[in-house]
């Protein structure tokens, strides 16, 4: 058999030969290119690593949020005060209110997320007096607004823009659409204004409780 020569290098700087067969050279050196390549640097751990994935599981709760709303332009919340209403005028509006003031009485913001249509409902009853039960008592409102743009909503009023009178029945004031149905985080604003028809009405206090309601159904 034909021998080959290979050298150890020893601390003391001596070199040594010794004998090896020819054959037994790839399996010593090879492994030993290898071993000193990682050590250096040379094949690291992420070049050597495969692809890794994470999952998310995220559970969004529903919600529908529905309450008063006030600012500067929206003046007031459980109680609307009229305290001199002229028995001769048709329009008789708030304390601190005036025709085309641009302000409004009333303030409701709905937040949902379902994705699906809800109403805006309202109805009124007397408490003393008789401003519902004769009619006297009067609503307007105009499109809300999307208060996470600053536009338009995009549902459906249920009456004109003008004054509509109240009465103790439920009348459906908004059918909401599009963007209502998953307004978050800000929601729709609603804004409302009263008046009052003093003509017909006898001297004393009148009280009439009106109801707000959000459903999910006409």
């Amino acid at each position: 058999m034909k021998k080959g020569t290979g050298t150890f290098f020893y601390a003391s700087n001596q070199v040594k030969k010794y004998a090896c067969p020819h054959f037994l050279l790839p399996a010593i050196l090879i492994p030993a290119f290898i071993m000193g390549y990682m050590s250096a640097g040379g094949l690291s751990a992420a070049r050597a690593a495969t692809t890794v994935t994470s999952d998310v599981n995220a559970s969004v709760n529903a919600t529908k949020s529905f309450e008063f709303y006030t600012d500067a332009n929206v003046l007031f919340k459980e109680s609307i005060p009229f305290t001199n209403v002229n028995p001769e005028s048709r329009y008789n509006y708030p304390d601190r209110r005036a025709e085309n003031d641009g302000k409004s009485d009333i303030g409701l913001v709905v937040i949902a997320n379902s994705n699906t249509t809800w109403y805006l409902k309202i109805k009124a009853v007397d408490a003393a007096g008789d401003l519902v039960s004769k009619g006297k008592l009067a609503v307007y409102m105009g499109q809300p607004i999307n208060r996470n743009t600053g536009g338009n909503s995009d549902g459906t009023l249920g009456q004109p823009k003008d004054w509509f009178i109240i009465s103790t029945i439920y009348h459906t004031l908004y059918t909401s659409a599009g963007t209502d149905n998953n307004n978050t985080p800000f929601g729709t604003l609603i804004t409302l204004s009263f008046k009052v028809d003093g003509t017909g009405l006898k001297p004393g206090p009148y009280i009439a409780v009106i109801t707000y309601t959000i459903t999910d159904s006409p």
